[in-house]
């Protein structure tokens, strides 16, 4: 090849380089697909070649073309491991390199589970054995914290435990029995006691368990409860009525402490 063709291709090659560095700096491919030890190569091997003004212009272009490139892919490089990225391609690579004896060590230096299974061993069960083995009496322990003489419990009785609310004082009947025999009596008058009036006590506790005795009276046929207008009344009866199996009508009836100020 003549010295004049040499000089033409080597023209032709630098101006492609600097027309693929164009391109990626315009975004159009990606900087690391150009091989910066090749675009080099190709450099260098042109440089003997430069004889005009023009070729030496060339050359620089193509020198200032590969530089930027490179700026390109530092700065590729700064993101991504400021943002912890890494490219699939290259794990792919580095964990085929890597034994399975390594693949086993980073499994094990990156396993975080969230759920831990224990179980009864051999050798949980003999340290369990040994701290139980080792450990005061309780009556030793008590005395590290001076709390004095130790007294033994003493017993109560069932009306203390019924104070205390531990047991309840009446059977759950008998105090319906209770609360429908004072229904009767709040009603001799005209038959009727207004429902707020009757269930309202000392407190609001007091209120709650009323309210609750009062519609088991009514649901099995001790009473009926009535509707008047804004009203609720309830009616006794004199003897409950066995076939009864609830008040034909369904009332909800929430009691809160509004309501009980607003129905005084």
């Amino acid at each position: 090849m003549t010295e004049k063709a040499r000089r033409s291709s080597g023209r032709r090659e630098l101006e492609e380089l600097i027309q693929t560095c164009i391109s990626i700096e315009n975004r159009r491919f990606n900087p690391f697909l150009l091989d910066i030890t090749e675009a080099l190569r190709i450099i260098r091997r042109h440089s003997n070649q430069l004889r005009t003004l023009d070729d030496h212009l060339l050359d620089m272009r193509a020198i200032t073309s590969v530089a930027r490139v490179v700026g390109l892919q530092s700065a590729n490089l700064r993101f991504q491991s400021s943002a912890l990225f890494v490219d699939p391609s290259m794990v792919q690579q580095k964990l085929g390199s890597l034994s399975r004896e390594q693949l086993a060590e980073f499994l094990l230096l990156s396993w975080h589970p969230i759920v831990e299974l224990e179980q009864l061993t051999l050798s949980s069960t003999k340290e369990a054995k040994e701290f139980w083995e080792g450990m005061l009496s309780f009556f030793e322990r008590r005395k590290r914290l001076h709390l004095g003489p130790f007294v033994s419990p003493d017993s109560a009785d069932f009306g203390e435990l019924a104070r205390m609310r531990v047991v309840e004082e009446k059977a759950y009947t008998r105090k319906m029995q209770d609360l429908w025999k004072e229904l009767k009596e709040s009603a001799e008058k005209d038959g009727r006691v207004d429902y707020w009036n009757f269930v309202r006590g000392s407190d609001f506790a007091e209120t709650i368990a009323r309210a609750q005795l009062v519609s088991f009276l009514v649901t099995y046929g001790y009473a009926n409860l009535q509707r008047k207008g804004n009203s609720l009344l309830l009616v006794p009866k004199a003897r409950p009525d066995p076939h009864t199996e609830g008040s034909p009508l369904s009332f909800p009836i929430p009691i809160t402490k509004e309501v009980l100020i607003r129905a005084k």
